[in-house]
């Protein structure tokens, strides 16, 4: 058994985590769960998530984390893996760059204009003024270091850090896809058989585990 969810999931008020390994031991699993980085297997992106690995006790395996050391690998930077995307131009929804208001291109216009990764409190939206802790929104990416966690947002600037490090855009949905590791030749597909949207492609790209990440575990 494979269970992944985010790292703040061990803080849960239901105490979803302790009752899940205790669930499992008791119907005769050993267990084994950890913190673990995406930027360690072969991503550029910092992505942290939980991981419980859990094997039938018969099975004669004891999971331990140590067994990812062979899979471990140095950090990946931006630039390894979108730097031949910056000219792709397509009519197609995976490579296209998705609208963005007049307030978050002004927003955009300032951080390229003033040289900046962080957005300045006075030109953040009131709500994310005076004592935000929101740091990363509206923030630009950097091209030389991983990106922090693509969600499903990363379409948005007012989302989180997604935009682009050298355009003044968000990422295009074919980036976000190499940030999570997904091989160019993976289809994202519509389950009922429709077109795809943004909406749709956002979510599947963002709520996935790496692939990495998953082969490893």
């Amino acid at each position: 058994v494979i269970v992944e969810n985010v790292p703040d999931v061990i803080n849960d008020s239901r105490s979803v985590v302790s009752i899940a390994l205790d669930l499992l031991r008791n119907n005769g699993y050993l267990v084994d769960s950890k913190r673990i980085y995406a930027s360690q297997f072969g991503t550029a992106q910092s992505r942290r998530r939980h991981i419980v690995i859990a094997v039938r006790g018969d099975v004669g395996v004891q999971p331990s984390f140590g067994l990812l050391e062979p899979f471990i690998q140095a950090p990946l930077a931006l630039k390894d893996i979108i730097d031949d995307l910056e000219t792709l131009e397509s009519g197609d929804i995976f490579d296209s760059v998705a609208e963005i208001s007049d307030e978050n291109k002004l927003r955009i216009e300032h951080l390229f204009d003033n040289d900046l990764y962080d957005l300045p409190n006075e030109v953040r939206p009131d709500c994310h003024k005076n004592g935000h802790t929101y740091k990363s929104v509206y923030g630009r990416l950097k091209w030389a270091e991983p990106t922090p966690t693509i969600t499903t947002g990363f379409l948005t600037s007012g989302r989180g850090r997604y935009i682009h490090p050298r355009q003044r855009r968000t990422l295009t949905p074919h980036e976000a896809a190499r940030i999570q590791a997904f091989p160019d030749a993976f289809q994202f597909r519509s389950v009922d058989g429709r077109g795809m949207t943004k909406k749709l492609l956002s979510k599947l790209i963002g709520q996935a585990v790496p692939p990495p990440l998953g082969h490893a575990a």
